[in-house]
């Protein structure tokens, strides 16, 4: 069944997961950066997989530049005032969906956005469905670089497989389709705690948690 195959790989071992053909190569400058040596490592041994929303750094930057805005209480316990961050690379279509900074020395990854986001950014027809949205401008990824890498190798994974699931026809029952749309948000489901069980500080900071909203809006 695809939930047994989804529940494999999510557990191999990562060395089992990361292909060469899959690995997108990231700048020896990254080895220079003041981060715990656990985080080097598993920058110089995986890499990062090629996924299309995501887009390196290019070129990466030997020192912190990153400048957070800190717009409210939730920015400022992630981030310190004046503090830089290393620059990673961005996810989405431009620069300013989500760009990626590694804290220096104990290498959180967090996601920076302009500004936060809020129900006045939506279209008017949309806000009466989304009340009380607030994005923060900083939200937290992962508790470590290492982690970071590890669960976006885990996503690329999951993805190949939630691929091969087929759509019913189009003429096909609505049953078919629920039971269909009941498998990916499933597997959906099996995804995020993967996520969770690599780093549980990701539980602890939903609902502003980039992975969580990542991989519910782009998995399906």
């Amino acid at each position: 069944m695809i939930t047994d195959e989804l529940r494999r790989r999510l557990s191999l071992p990562l060395a089992d997961l990361v292909t060469t053909q899959d690995r997108q190569r990231v700048s020896d400058i990254v080895l220079k950066w003041d981060l715990p040596a656990r985080d080097l490592e598993a920058v110089r041994q995986w890499g990062l997989p090629k996924l299309r929303l995501f887009t390196p750094t290019h070129p990466v930057a030997a020192e912190p530049t990153l400048d957070p805005n800190l717009a409210g209480d939730h920015e400022r316990r992630l981030v310190s005032r004046g503090q830089r961050l290393y620059e990673l690379g961005f996810w989405g279509s431009r620069r300013d969906s989500c760009v990626v900074g590694v804290v220096p020395g104990d290498g959180r990854v967090l996601c920076l956005l302009p500004a936060p986001i809020t129900v006045e950014d939506l279209p008017p027809a949309l806000r009466p469905f989304h009340e009380g949205l607030h994005k923060p401008a900083t939200s937290f990824f992962s508790s470590s670089l290492a982690q970071y890498l590890e669960t976006a190798w885990r996503w690329h994974a999951a993805l190949a497989i939630l691929r091969s699931v087929t759509e019913p026809a189009i003429n096909g029952l609505q049953e078919e389709f629920d039971s269909h749309y009941d498998l990916l948000y499933g597997c959906v489901d099996l995804i995020l705690d993967a996520v969770r069980r690599i780093d549980p500080a990701v539980a602890a900071q939903e609902p502003h948690a980039t992975w969580v909203e990542l991989i519910r809006a782009n998995s399906l």
